[in-house]
């Protein structure tokens, strides 16, 4: 097994068909895959071998896939690296997977630089837009691709084989690497994409970066597996991406609840007419009823909400166009997972009755990369304990109601209050710190600090924010800050988060 042989299917038996478009320029499948089989023998001659970790940390551009799938047939794996993010998020992760390549932008370069003396195991960095030849330990693509001309068929591999380690930050301490196999996506990817009846008809639009799983698996991999094609954004910005649907006659979309209700806010006029669009993805949070009934009513097309995790492959449950829709559920599960109710002393629960999401199957992930302890409080008899609240109601379709992790979703994107409390802790005027979620109308939630400051000690909310910002990706930037005297505490000095988002604290 390998994803990879769906590239090479569709580049054999329908070669001059469009796979993407990127910046108004079509590339068909014969063209991706040759390039992808240049990026292959590339990692060859570059000393990367079978379960070597490659990691990517460029934006959404042509370098991307031809990178993951180029690692992929190899069977190399992938590491996927949020563009967003500063040099201390990345060398956490380039160090705990032990990349050996980086393809990165000359962008980071000045951040890389820094670091790459405390990277043991990385010996190659290739910059993918040109790069200066006097830069020890720095490769310019354009310099080891020449000659790279020779098919590459991709290697036949255990579906067991570790195809990607993604990694998502956890409640506590640093991020976890989530290691999926070749077995896990393909096969999620392939029930997905019949639940939502995506076939080779479908044009798609990429807009969120590919780093993030959701659109990793149920853009990139989905739609290179049913033979479609997708318009490949560099980022999303509201109204070029509705003009873009509109022009391109896009009928996919995949998005987080906040871009839906920004395309709500767009003016009614025919440039951003967006009813060309047959289906569309909704996840990385539950899109509120009112906005999800408007849009549909607007646009004369359907949305389905997906819920799922990067430990899932991502999905779990999706709303499957086979069975009626119920809006106030995250939808059913998709063929061949099982998911259940268990109380915190794992019993199973009857339908309605609230308890915590468990999910087994094809979906659930290999383990946490090098962590065997946090797999095993993890996976529990081959059942994926999610963190979330939740229930199944008697036709088995399944409602999220809270996050038994201190979760925050931004816009779609995971921020664990941990990594910001971290930061906070480092500034000489905090004493101690607290991050919560804050509903928010457009992003969903955002971040929000309650600070108590050290004796004598003054700073500005301003000056909090800022301080944050230059240390973690903008998405995880605080949104609203909280000055108090005190963060109430249970009897053993835990932080009880609960009482900030409901009572009412005495300000300084």
């Amino acid at each position: 097994m390998n994803i990879t042989f769906s590239l090479e299917r569709h580049a054999l038996l329908n070669g001059n068909n469009i796979a993407v478009k990127f910046r108004d320029t079509d590339y068909t499948y014969k063209q991706i895959n040759r390039n992808v089989d240049a990026f292959a023998n590339l990692l060859i001659n570059q000393g990367v071998n079978k379960g070597d970790r490659v990691a990517v940390w460029l934006p959404n551009c042509l370098e991307f896939i031809y990178t993951f799938y180029g690692a992929l047939k190899i069977g190399a794996m992938v590491v996927p690296i949020n563009h967003l993010f500063k040099s201390a998020e990345a060398d956490y992760i380039l160090n705990n997977s032990g990349a050996k390549v980086l393809f990165t932008t000359q962008e980071k370069i000045p951040l890389v630089k820094v670091s790459i003396s405390s990277l043991p195991e990385l010996e190659k960095v290739i910059i993918t837009d040109g790069c200066p030849s006097n830069l020890e330990g720095f490769l310019d693509i354009n310099s080891i691709l020449d000659n790279q001309n020779d098919c590459f068929i991709a290697r036949d591999l255990s579906p067991d084989h570790g195809a990607c380690i993604l990694y998502t930050s956890g409640t506590t301490g640093n991020p976890k690497g989530v290691e999926l196999s070749h077995y896990n996506l393909n096969t999620n990817a392939e029930f997905y994409a019949d639940s939502i009846h995506l076939t080779n008809h479908h044009y798609g639009a990429i807009v969120t970066p590919l780093s993030h799983l959701l659109v990793l698996m149920a853009g990139l991999i989905l739609i290179f597996m049913k033979g479609g094609k997708f318009y490949l954004f560099e980022k999303f910005s509201t109204k070029p991406v509705a003009s873009k649907i509109f022009e391109e006659k896009i009928n996919f979309f995949i998005g987080v609840p906040a871009m839906y209700y920004m395309f709500m806010n767009l003016p009614e006029e025919q440039e951003f007419d967006l009813s060309s669009l047959d289906i569309c993805i909704t996840s990385g949070g539950h899109m509120p009823l009112e906005v999800r009934r408007n849009f549909e009513s607007r646009y004369n097309t359907i949305t389905i909400q997906a819920y799922g995790q990067t430990e899932s492959s991502p999905v779990i449950t999706v709303d499957m166009l086979s069975r009626t829709r119920k809006f106030q559920s995250v939808g059913y599960p998709i063929p061949h997972v099982e998911v259940a109710i268990v109380d915190d002393n794992n019993n199973f629960l009857p339908p309605n009755e609230p308890g915590e999401i468990v999910a087994r199957g094809h979906c659930v992930m290999k383990g946490y990369w090098n962590n065997p302890d946090q797999t095993a409080n993890t996976i529990i008899n081959g059942w994926l304990h999610t963190g979330d609240i939740g229930k199944i109601d008697e036709d088995g379709y399944v409602y999220l109601l809270d996050r038994k992790k201190d979760l925050i979703i931004v816009g779609g994107y995971n921020v664990y209050p941990v990594e910001i409390e971290n930061v906070l802790y480092t500034h000489p005027a905090v004493f101690e710190a607290a991050v919560i979620g804050q509903k928010d109308e457009r992003l969903g939630e955002i971040p929000k600090a309650f600070i108590v400051l050290k004796e004598g000690q003054s700073v500005s909310k301003d000056e909090i924010k800022a301080y944050c910002l230059e240390r973690l990706a903008s998405y995880k930037q605080i949104r609203e800050v909280e000055f108090i005297k005190e963060i109430p505490k249970t009897p053993s000095g835990k932080l009880m988060k609960r009482k900030l988002k409901s009572s009412d604290n005495q300000h300084v």
